[in-house]
């Protein structure tokens, strides 16, 4: 079992100053904090809609890298443990041996997935009935062109491919959970600096989502004159933000706190689906396939919720699920950020923008030219092109903010909102995951 150090200096012949694994746990909840701040009193900040945990992680991965080119040998970080309590949930065994090294996030990053399984309800997916499913079958089909355009730019480029995939669905379509989960199996296969490429490639796809969805939705609602809500919403004034429910991650430990027991039941089952999980996820790749090592206990949570709904059962909640999912992401992402190697950019800076910038555009094009007419040349559709450009370059909530700041213009959008977030927020996770999955089998 791997020692814990907590910021101690060691007496050596050149001190250096230690950051374990736990340690970077502990530190990533004060990071999360100075992300919030830095989100609130930066208004520019907040409306990007960057997650505080990528804010404050690249402050401090940023102030890492400088001590660590002043001071040479000083400072050192290890992100690795083999703790068997805390990672025997993830692991495929049943005893407390000690495992081989593993990341110390390895744990949140498959409850956060598991989360997505345990919400992907078809009950719920129903309710959507037919244009769900073409909505989701188009965000499908651009996840595929997204893959195959990176990787065709990576190539003349004189790329890996797999810096194109990582560019492209892996980061925008997947986002930044996305990013963190492929990252180790995209190392392995050969990608130096995965997981720095993968955060920054969705942090440009946020902030291009926040910029381009509006006005191309704006674009299809003049040009095409669609049909306007009968009785559009009435205009309001700028919200006060003192006025708004207080978030945060202070606030969803709080939250969860307050609906304790819930909670247990929910993360009990969910410790359950990581388990059973993890042994189908070491079958499937004794089979020779390339398989993340959350999909298993994301494929066993949907199976538990769907079997819970096909017996009528209730007490599965997804806000619960959500908010756990939530919580874990942002503890993983701080982590995650801190333990970035910012070097490793550099190589691949060019190239990444290059394909970045073609998603964008092919994104704006989808959406006015496919996605509009195949939804019915509406307001409804065009909220909805604005939501697959919000979720396809990244974020679900780039979508839902842009998507509400339509509807308080031209007046509500039901079928829009139901549709985009059910296909945003967790099939389209399911439906990427796979192709990524085919793909890193693909270019290994």
């Amino acid at each position: 079992m791997s020692s814990i150090s907590f910021l101690a200096v060691t007496p050596a012949e050149a001190p250096y100053l230690a950051i374990g694994p736990f340690t970077l746990l502990a530190l990533a909840i004060p990071v999360i904090l100075l992300g919030e701040l830095l989100s609130k009193r930066l208004g520019w900040l907040g409306r990007s809609n960057i997650p505080a945990p990528i804010t404050g992680g690249l402050l401090v991965a940023l102030l890492l890298l400088l001590v660590g080119e002043l001071l040479p040998g000083w400072l050192t970080v290890n992100g690795s443990t083999q703790h068997p309590l805390w990672l025997w949930p993830v692991l495929p065994q049943w005893d407390l041996a000690t495992p081989k090294p593993t990341d110390v996030e390895r744990p949140l990053l498959i409850l956060f997935f598991t989360c997505i399984g345990l919400n992907a309800s078809w009950s719920v997916a129903r309710r959507g009935g037919l244009p769900l499913l073409i909505y989701l079958g188009l965000a499908t089909g651009f996840a595929v062109i997204q893959s195959a355009t990176g990787v065709l730019t990576a190539v003349a480029l004189g790329e890996s491919p797999l810096l194109g995939i990582m560019c492209s669905s892996v980061s925008l379509m997947g986002g930044f959970g996305t990013s963190a989960g492929f990252a180790p199996e995209f190392q392995k296969a050969g990608l130096d600096g995965a997981a720095a490429i993968g955060i920054a490639a969705a942090a440009f796809g946020v902030i291009a989502g926040g910029l381009v969805a509006g006005p191309v939705a704006g674009r299809l609602l003049s040009r095409k004159t669609p049909a306007l809500p009968t009785h559009p919403a009435p205009r309001t004034a700028t919200p006060d933000p003192d006025a708004e429910e207080p978030h945060g991650f202070l606030v969803e430990a709080r939250q969860l706190a307050q609906h304790a027991g819930s909670v247990l039941v929910h993360v009990g089952l969910l410790l359950i689906c990581l388990k059973v999980g993890a042994f189908l996820s070491v079958a499937i790749q004794r089979a020779g396939i390339t398989f993340p090592v959350y999909m298993g206990s994301m494929l066993v949570a949907a199976l538990a919720r769907n079997l819970h709904d096909a017996l009528g059962a209730r007490w599965l909640v997804s806000e619960r699920t959500d908010a756990i999912a939530s919580f874990s992401l942002t503890w993983l992402l701080a982590v995650v950020m801190m333990d970035l190697q910012l070097l490793q950019l550099a190589h691949a800076a060019l190239p990444m923008l290059a394909i970045l910038g073609l998603q964008v555009v092919l994104i704006a094009a989808f959406a006015t030219w496919v996605v509009f007419p195949i939804m019915g040349r509406d307001y409804e559709a065009a909220t909805m092109s604005a939501g697959v450009i919000g979720f396809g370059l990244g974020a679900t909530s780039n979508a839902v903010a842009t998507m509400r700041v339509l509807a308080r213009r031209y007046g509500p959008a039901p079928r829009a909102f139901l549709i985009v977030t059910v296909v945003g927020a967790f099939l389209i996770d399911f439906t990427n995951a796979l192709l990524i999955t085919a793909s890193l089998n693909l270019f290994r």
